[in-house]
């Protein structure tokens, strides 16, 4: 299957098997910056029976998609944490107004 037709839900992907969905349920685990193999024990682990459970590659290809629209970015030593955009942009604007 394409990655294009995995991205979004439709007539033969559920929400559930989405990239975006996967992408944002692993979102919700990135609390502290972890490693795929972190991320992949977590949610292999994961008993609280949630509809999203994604196969090793759906959960690699759903971090790429973190990373594709900046939510996401890397340590130094590779573990993935979510990105604090939302600092960035109050401090341009604070720029721009003062």
């Amino acid at each position: 299957m394409k990655i294009q037709t995995m991205l979004l839900p439709h007539k033969h992907v559920r929400f559930s098997s989405s990239l975006v969905a996967i992408a944002g349920y692993i979102r919700g685990y990135l609390v502290e910056p972890k490693s795929v193999d972190e991320l992949w024990a977590v949610m292999s682990s994961d008993r609280n029976g949630s509809m999203i459970k994604p196969s090793f590659t759906q959960l690699v290809l759903a971090v790429d998609v973190l990373f594709a629209i900046q939510v996401a970015e890397a340590t130094p030593d590779g573990r993935v944490y979510v990105a604090d955009h939302s600092r960035v942009s109050m401090k341009s604007e604070d720029k721009g107004s003062g």
